[in-house]
């Protein structure tokens, strides 16, 4: 289930920081946390585990003004705009997670965003897609997908063509599945397709990597690279509705991972 939030101000102009994924991860997790501390704090420290691996089953959009409009680039790593409403949409299969962000609102309609303060004007459900087993998406927010052995110090980021990146990118979908459904689903990366859309990477010169830096300025302060660019999937249904609802690839409940299905 996904909603979209509008957010409203009465300033000028509002400005927040370009790597803001951070700060809208806390937001959500503020939210729920006025309904259910209790939920708040499970879903942060335990999420929904399978043997040794915890997943949140959330992810989000980057936050982005009305009317198509963009932000302001700046030098410092802001961003601003002078656009009184902005949108956030938050996705997620899990009923009590979408239960508990909606009375979280209703209990107080004010959200922030660093130092931005918003009200929360309306709150949409939004219509999901008709699945299928091919279709195409475009990423609202970077896909992650990573090894890390043992001997590896940092996470080893895979990228579209690399010979690892199909293979951890549905092995991570079918954890999901079987964290979601209480069964396993069988997984065969032979019978996935990932393709990029070569006209887009043509366009913009092949360079579709991006590199977002969480928590910004803080001692954990961390760096992600990850895949941006409009994509094609065929797969198992089931798989693709997994990754529509709770991010593909990895860092999910971090803000990457997220996408819009195009007809």
């Amino acid at each position: 289930m996904r909603i979209t939030l509008e957010l409203s101000h009465r300033r000028s102009f509002v400005t927040v920081p370009i790597n803001h994924s951070s700060l809208i991860s806390s937001l959500i997790y503020n939210v729920i946390d006025r309904s259910s501390s209790e939920y708040a704090e499970r879903l942060h420290e335990q999420g929904y585990r399978l043997e040794n691996r915890a997943f949140k089953l959330f992810t989000f959009s980057p936050l982005n003004p009305g009317h198509h409009r963009k932000w302001v680039m700046h030098e410092n790593g802001t961003m601003s705009t002078g656009e009184k409403r902005l949108y956030l949409t938050i996705s997620s299969p899990k009923e009590e997670f979408i239960e508990h962000l909606i009375l979280g609102l209703l209990h107080e309609p004010f959200v922030s965003v660093g130092k931005e303060r918003f009200r929360v004007e309306t709150v949409r459900k939004l219509d999901a897609p008709l699945f299928s087993g091919d279709m195409r998406f475009v990423m609202l927010s970077p896909l992650v997908c990573a090894t890390k052995s043992e001997a590896d110090q940092y996470p080893q980021y895979l990228f579209p063509g690399d010979p690892d990146f199909k293979r951890v990118l549905v092995a991570n979908l079918c954890r999901k599945y079987e964290v979601l459904h209480g069964k396993p689903i069988a997984c065969d990366e032979n019978d996935v397709m990932f393709e990029l859309d070569r006209d887009y990477v043509a366009k913009v010169h092949g360079k579709v990597q991006k590199l977002i830096t969480l928590k910004e300025g803080r001692s954990d302060e961390s760096k992600v690279k990850g895949t941006l660019a409009p994509f094609r999937l065929v797969a198992p249904t089931e798989l693709i509705e997994v990754g529509y609802e709770c991010g593909f690839g990895e860092k999910n409940a971090q803000g990457f991972g997220m996408v819009k299905a195009i007809n």
